[in-house]
């Protein structure tokens, strides 16, 4: 009898171990979701591509990486955590090789404005940087507003959803 029920738990176990350790997104995440995949760009310039994880428990990761003959020419890599209910996305940016832009203890920080269902931005709160992500099907926009030596300066950028 001791055996049946010591094969029962385990078994019952087994089955709920799955869901014991799956964990539902933050819903202040949720505007983020459209985000999430693998958005690529291939001009003759350069090759882009981008990945959004999805959202788990309080976070997102993502990566961006700029080719250029067929070489790296950076890296960004982020996180969204949640910071007193809100998400903020932090970043920061490498050369090939993996040589950091900011200082160790230095990131890049932006906190976030939802636009619309598919549409979202991240700021500074100085205005002084801001990226805004836009998803029409399946291309992704995104738009670096910055401002350098007192010149406001605006980037587009035109991604779509990879087939790989």
């Amino acid at each position: 009898m001791r055996r049946l029920v010591l094969v029962a738990l385990i078994f019952v176990l087994n089955l709920n171990l799955p869901a014991a350790f799956a964990q539902k997104a933050d819903p202040a995440l949720q505007p983020l979701t459209f985000l999430a995949g693998h958005w690529t760009s291939d001009t003759p310039e350069a090759q882009e591509e981008e990945y959004w994880s999805q959202a788990i428990g309080r976070s997102m990761v993502g990566t961006y990486r700029l080719m250029k003959a067929g070489d790296a020419v950076f890296y960004e890599f982020w996180v969204i955590e949640m910071e007193a209910g809100k998400p903020v996305f932090k970043m920061k940016h490498f050369d090939r090789g993996l040589q950091g832009w900011e200082e160790k203890a230095d990131l890049v920080r932006l906190e976030l404005s939802v636009k619309g269902p598919q549409d979202v931005l991240f700021a500074k709160r100085d205005g002084s940087l801001s990226l805004r992500y836009q998803r029409n099907g399946d291309e992704l926009v995104s738009t670096l507003h910055r401002v350098k030596d007192g010149q406001p300066k605006e980037d587009v950028f035109r991604l779509h959803r990879s087939k790989e």
